[in-house]
């Protein structure tokens, strides 16, 4: 059994990060690239933190069942963050956002491969 907190856990904190981010976002006003470069570059940050948590755990699991799990779970949170990010871009799209999602979008795609290679 693996000593890191689990698939739920990881969830979970996804969800936390994007809805205490969903109240920060609902303040900045229209024209304000800087806070909302700001509130990207926070997204980007803490959805990289949990992949590299979600990247030691996997070095602890023996189970490649689980490890195929845990990469499929980063895919699904790098998606939830994509989706907010795609959201963002359409709130403030003088703003641009392409550079944010682009990253996020090669992380999900970095972590579907690591699942599919587990798998």
């Amino acid at each position: 059994m693996s000593a890191c907190f689990d698939h739920a856990d990881v969830v979970e904190l996804s969800r936390m990060t994007l809805a205490e981010s969903e109240k920060r976002l609902a303040s900045i006003p229209d024209g304000r690239c800087t806070i909302f470069y700001e509130e990207a570059r926070s997204l980007e940050v803490e959805l990289l933190s949990m992949y590299r948590t979600v990247a030691v755990c996997v070095r602890k699991e023996d189970d490649i069942g689980r490890v195929r799990q845990w990469w499929t779970t980063m895919k699904d949170v790098c998606d939830w963050f994509a989706a907010r990010l795609s959201d963002l871009q359409n709130k403030h799209p003088q703003c641009g956002a392409d550079i944010f999602y682009d990253r996020v979008l090669d992380l999900r795609n970095r972590c579907q491969r690591l699942a599919e290679m587990h798998g």
